[in-house]
Formats: C-alpha cells, sequence, structure tokens
C-alpha cells in the first residue's frame, strides 16, 4: 500500500518564524 502526500497550497516558507522552510522540506518530502 502507498501512501502519497497531499500537495500543499502554500510554500514552505509560509510558515515561519513558527516552523522554518528547513523543517517543512524534511517533514514533507
Amino acid at each position: 500500500m502507498s501512501f502519497e502526500l497531499p500537495i500543499l497550497t502554500y510554500s514552505y516558507a509560509a510558515l515561519e518564524p513558527n516552523i522554518d522552510a528547513r523543517t517543512m522540506e524534511i517533514h514533507h518530502s
């Protein structure tokens, strides 16, 4: 069984300064 993450409607950097872009990239790719 495979799992695919949904495409985000915002950039990884959109949640900064709370969650940085690098953290988003690591956890969502």
